[in-house]
């Protein structure tokens, strides 16, 4: 450095005190410099400016680091199941048995009643001498009456419905732990700004039992069934004596060896009533664990040495990886028999989702000392719905909503 220059400079800030020691009367502190030290405070007439202003340093940011708690209220989970794949059997046949004995309603053939007999005679068709009865009252009018039993019916009668059902799970607090990195400028004034990373976990979980999307019931009707077949008698005295016991080719009145067509009466008495019921019983259940990545920008408003506020914005990265999982079984009672699992069947499915959304955050904290602060934040976010399917069942998550978060920063 030039010796003039550097000792000119040192005695720059000097000269006010130099010149109010002397008073108005003395020579000015200029003047008593020497020569050389004159011109070195001279203007210099290349720069016409007899004052050098020095820039001012920049200001220093600084980073912090914050880790802490949230409470976010998320979770909305729509699930619409679907109609269970698991098929409802056919149980009970239908049947018929024919009243035993008596064969068909026309025709000649042997005929064996609960209280008589009727048997073709091959000497006198279509008459016969070959039949049999127990009480007088058998004889009604221009007929011969006869009863059989014996005969069984089943009528079966059956009904299924299927149909969609839903099940939701409303929103609920779900603990989520974040860390938070941001880097601060000074602005003046109590005003720092700068951008902010936000990283955060979610666990969400729902699920439901008991669901319900097919029904059957079959029920078998069981009936014995009584036969009534008459004879046509028209002109016929018929012996009184009972009971009456006939034979071939005796004498006798000829009595038709078949019933008058058309007037065989069938008589039912429902005996029993079964039924057979079925109902599926669908358990449902959907986990998500959502990652959060979020990058935006706070600006930090310092109004005491203690106390400070902030308010930030950004977008937000959320990956979300799930598992659902059905499971169908199908339940079958009989009577008043305690239900059983006849058939079951379950569908499990993994997945993941990157979803895009945004957020809002208002903070307030307190430093503890220069380094270290505690924040109580607001924050909301809105992000894209997560939806899925698992066997027949569809379902959609709702991850945006409002979170508390409680933490520490410390700042270096």
């Amino acid at each position: 450095m030039n010796p003039r220059l550097g000792l000119t400079i040192l005695m720059i800030p000097v000269l006010p005190l130099a010149s109010a020691l002397a008073g108005d009367d003395s020579p000015s502190a200029k003047d008593a410099l020497p020569p050389s030290a004159k011109e070195a405070l001279a203007p210099s007439p290349k720069s016409g400016k007899g004052i050098i202003v020095l820039a001012p340093e920049p200001s220093q940011g600084r980073w912090s680091f914050g880790a802490g708690l949230s409470w976010r209220n998320i979770g909305v989970t729509n699930f619409r199941t679907g109609i269970s794949s698991l098929t409802i059997p056919s149980f009970y046949q239908p049947s018929n048995t024919p009243v035993p004995g008596i064969g068909p309603a026309a025709g000649p053939t042997e005929r064996l009643y609960d209280n008589g007999f009727i048997r073709p005679d091959r000497l006198t068709p279509p008459r016969t001498t070959d039949y049999g009865y127990d009480t007088l009252d058998q004889i009604q009018g221009n007929a011969l009456v006869f009863n059989a039993t014996g005969g069984e019916r089943e009528d079966v009668s059956r009904a299924t419905d299927a149909a969609e059902t839903a099940w939701n799970e409303d929103r609920d607090w779900a603990v989520a732990p974040y860390l938070k990195l941001s880097y601060q400028n000074d602005l003046g004034n109590g005003w720092s700004v700068g951008p902010a990373v936000h990283l955060s976990f979610a666990e969400i979980n729902g699920s439901r039992r008991g669901l319900n999307t097919i029904n059957g019931r079959e029920q078998r009707d069981t009936f014995d069934i009584a036969a009534t077949d008459f004879y046509d008698i028209t002109g016929l005295n018929l012996p009184r004596q009972v009971p009456y016991t006939g034979a071939p080719n005796i004498v006798a009145p000829l009595v038709p060896n078949e019933p008058i067509a058309g007037s065989r009466l069938l008589t039912d008495t429902l005996r029993a009533t079964d039924v057979a019921i079925w109902n599926d019983s669908i358990a449902e259940s959907l986990e998500v664990d959502a990652w959060s990545i979020s990058i935006g920008a706070d600006a930090v408003y310092q109004y005491d040495e203690r106390f400070y506020a902030s308010v930030g914005a950004g977008v937000a990265l959320n990956m979300a990886s799930w598992d659902a999982i059905r499971t169908d079984q199908l339940f079958q009672q009989i009577n008043t028999d305690a239900p059983t699992v006849i058939s079951s069947n379950s569908a499990s499915n993994l997945g993941s989702s990157v979803l895009w959304g945004f957020y809002l955050q208002a903070a307030g904290g307190y430093s503890l000392n220069e380094d270290l602060s505690l924040e109580l934040s607001l924050r909301y976010d809105h992000t894209e719905e997560l939806s899925g399917e698992v066997g027949n069942s569809s379902f959609d998550v709702d991850l945006s909503g409002f979170s508390v978060g409680l933490g520490a920063n410390y700042s270096f």
